[in-house]
């Protein structure tokens, strides 16, 4: 199987919730820098693009995540990576049928290689080897998933069992890893079976990266979620341009259940195999976990940003905007952004979704967004907010614009702090310079416009009876993808 018939299908539709305050339901994990200086998303991308090039990179994410995706890959000069939307999250059983039904379009005898878009990978090269181990292994109708070695009886982490070995050597020319016929599935066990599991020798965590050809992944789905076979399949043929395509595509897939590959179909299925891995993976699914991925000091703790740490051992302390110090305390979790600080036990860390969950109830906007939000056109922040005014800055990016917009409820003044602003304002455009401002009247049509080549910065007053994001008509959207 050559490597042109490879695509790589990067699931990015999850939210992150462990990793709150950093991650937000429009801002999550995978576009946070959580491990390295870049975005797991960038660096998953960066793993698959030592395999196959970006016009055979596809993204699977949710349409209210999109936006804030594809200002990632305008970033990263990697436009040419493709983008499918979800209606919404439907777990990973749905997300990568309708990856498959797309690039059987386009190449019938396609391979899918498919990543998280979150985790951690240290061997970079094992990883490639094993990738292309399997996508060879793939070609003979086998659904291949790579089982990380278990290092320690860990609960948090679903296990696969090994069964027989295959025997078949499809590899020539180079040194065929082993690969097992997968004996079964196990969900996240308590601690007396895990132990069980490690010393036994016959478990692998699993690490979510699969490999199979599209065609037979398809089959296998007809065979054991038939629903979601026929739906998968009519969205397919749906046009989304059409007057009432993409609503018809939405109805579709809302009804689905949500369910995982997992349990609908590798557990079900006859042809599952496993190739051993062990290249430092970790799925990163907490704070806790960096302790075991990012070089420790010599009490322990992983520091990162504006901290002071006295006395403090075994803990991690992260300071996105402010000064944190700590004193005295030993295996907590502090993490500081610019609207919340985030403090437990690094063993209950894994309960740090029950509070996004209490913010979501309550309403709150810290479950959603920063108050640094970026824009495909630059980025805002919120400085201050009460229910009759907003104050945020703007930073417009040269040669970028917002929105020909107006507001029912919300009359605006802005005034240039850096820069010079091009407004638009229902039919006159006016140059606003640096020290200078403008009014907006409820209602009115209005763009702001940086034409020059350095950045514009705006302070921004918010009055009215609502001011809520939603409250915009927009007339022109050079992003309307992107929001």
């Amino acid at each position: 199987m050559t490597s042109e018939k490879v695509y790589a299908v990067i699931l990015a539709g999850g939210s992150g919730t462990r990793f709150w305050p950093v991650s937000r339901e429009q801002a999550p994990k995978q576009l946070q820098r959580i491990t390295e200086s870049r975005s797991m998303l960038a660096l998953t991308l960066e793993r698959s693009l030592s395999l196959v090039p970006a016009e055979r990179i596809i993204i699977v994410t949710t349409r209210s995540q999109s936006g804030p995706i594809r200002t990632e890959l305008r970033a990263l000069n990697l436009t040419a990576v493709q983008i499918l939307e979800e209606p919404a999250g439907r777990n990973t059983a749905p997300a990568i049928g309708l990856a498959a039904l797309h690039v059987l379009k386009q190449d019938p005898q396609s391979i899918l290689s498919v990543f998280p878009a979150d985790h951690h990978i240290e061997e970079q090269e094992e990883f490639m080897r094993l990738v292309k181990a399997g996508a060879v292994f793939a070609s003979s109708e086998w659904l291949v998933t790579l089982g990380v070695t278990p290092t320690r009886a860990e609960t948090g982490y679903g296990y696969i069992q090994k069964g027989v070995a295959l025997e078949e050597n499809l590899l020539r020319g180079d040194v065929s890893p082993e690969w097992f016929r997968v004996a079964q599935f196990t969900e996240k066990p308590d601690r007396e079976r895990a132990e069980q599991y490690l010393q036994s020798g016959d478990f692998f965590w699993n690490s979510g990266i699969f490999i199979w050809q599209a065609r037979f992944f398809v089959e296998e789905m007809r065979k054991y979620l038939p629903h979601h076979y026929r739906v998968l399949r009519e969205m397919n043929s749906v046009i989304p341009d059409a007057s009432d395509g993409d609503s018809r595509r939405e109805e579709l897939y809302q009804a689905l259940e949500a369910i995982s590959v997992d349990y609908g179909i590798l557990e079900r299925s006859q042809r599952v195999a496993v190739i051993p891995a062990d290249m430092g993976w970790s799925d990163v699914g907490s704070w806790e976990s960096l302790r075991e991925i990012i070089p420790k000091d010599p009490e322990g703790n992983v520091l990162q940003g504006d901290v002071i740490a006295l006395d403090t051992r075994n803990s991690l302390v992260r300071s996105d905007e402010r000064l944190v110090a700590t004193v005295g305390v030993e295996g907590v979790v502090v993490v500081e952004t610019a609207d919340a600080v985030l403090v437990c036990g690094e063993n209950r860390s894994q309960e740090v979704k029950r509070i996004t969950e209490q913010l979501q109830s309550r309403g709150r906007t810290e479950a959603r967004i920063h108050r640094l939000v970026p824009k495909p056109w630059g980025a805002y922040k919120v400085l201050d907010s009460s229910e009759k005014y907003t104050v945020k800055w703007l930073d417009v990016n040269p040669e970028q614009r917002l929105s020909y917009q107006r507001h029912e409820h919300r009359a605006e003044h802005w005034t240039v702090v850096e820069g010079t602003a091009t407004v638009t304002l229902d039919d006159r455009i006016i140059k606003v310079c640096c020290g200078e401002h403008i009014y907006i009247p409820f209602r009115s049509k209005h763009r702001i416009e940086n034409r020059e080549e350095a950045i514009l910065r705006i302070i921004e007053v918010q009055t009215g009876t609502y001011l809520g994001e939603d409250d915009i008509v927009r007339y022109e959207d050079d992003y309307q993808n992107e929001r």
